[in-house]
C-alpha cells in the first residue's frame, strides 16, 4: 500500500484574517522528541520569513528559515506540508495527516501547528502524533489519522517565539 497524505484545507469564514507576512527574529526555539521536556533547539535559524501563497485556490502562509534579518539568505522550512491553511483567532492553523501500511498494520500520523500573532509577538506551536495500529487495509487512510488526532501518542513538539521586525 502506498503512503497517503492529506492536507486539511478549510476555507476562511471571515475576511478579517491575520496577515503573517513579514520577517521575524527568533527569540526562543524549544522542542522535544518524544513530547514532554522541551529543550532549546540550536538548529532553528535566527530569522523567519513568512509569506502568503496559494494552493488549489486557497490562500495559506508558509515560512522559510533565514540567516539574515533582510531575508536574503533563506531556505525552505517544509513548504506546503508545513503550511498554515486555516485562519483562526489571531493567526493561522495547519494540519497534515498521513497513513501507510498493509497486511493489517497501519502507521498513522497527525501533525498540527498554529501561528498566533499578537501585535509583534509570534508564537508557532506544532506537535506530531503517531502510532502503528492493527487495522484493515481499507481503514488505513488519512481520515483515520485525522479522527484519532491528538489522542495518539505525541511523538514530537516544537515551539518558536519570535518578534516581528519592522517592514523595510
Amino acid at each position: 500500500m502506498r503512503p497517503a497524505i492529506a492536507i486539511v484545507l478549510l476555507a476562511a469564514c471571515s475576511t478579517d484574517t491575520t496577515d503573517l507576512s513579514g520577517m521575524y527574529r527568533v527569540d526562543v526555539a524549544v522542542g522535544s522528541m518524544p513530547c514532554g521536556a522541551d529543550e532549546p533547539l540550536p538548529s532553528v535559524p535566527p530569522f523567519l520569513k513568512f509569506s502568503k501563497d496559494e494552493f488549489l485556490g486557497q490562500d495559506y502562509f508558509k515560512y522559510d528559515g533565514c540567516m539574515d534579518e533582510a531575508g536574503t539568505d533563506c531556505g525552505p522550512s517544509g513548504g506546503l506540508f508545513s503550511g498554515f491553511f486555516e485562519p483562526i483567532s489571531d493567526g493561522w492553523r495547519g494540519v497534515v495527516t498521513s497513513s501507510s501500511g498493509s497486511g493489517g498494520r497501519c502507521a498513522l500520523s497527525y501533525f498540527e501547528q498554529t501561528a498566533i500573532l499578537k501585535k509583534t509577538a509570534l508564537v508557532i506551536d506544532g506537535s506530531a502524533f503517531r502510532e502503528t495500529v492493527d487495522l484493515p487495509d481499507s481503514q488505513c487512510d488519512p481520515d483515520e489519522a485525522e479522527k484519532r488526532g491528538d489522542d495518539m501518542p505525541c511523538a514530537e513538539h516544537e515551539r518558536i517565539e519570535a518578534t516581528q521586525l519592522p517592514k523595510l
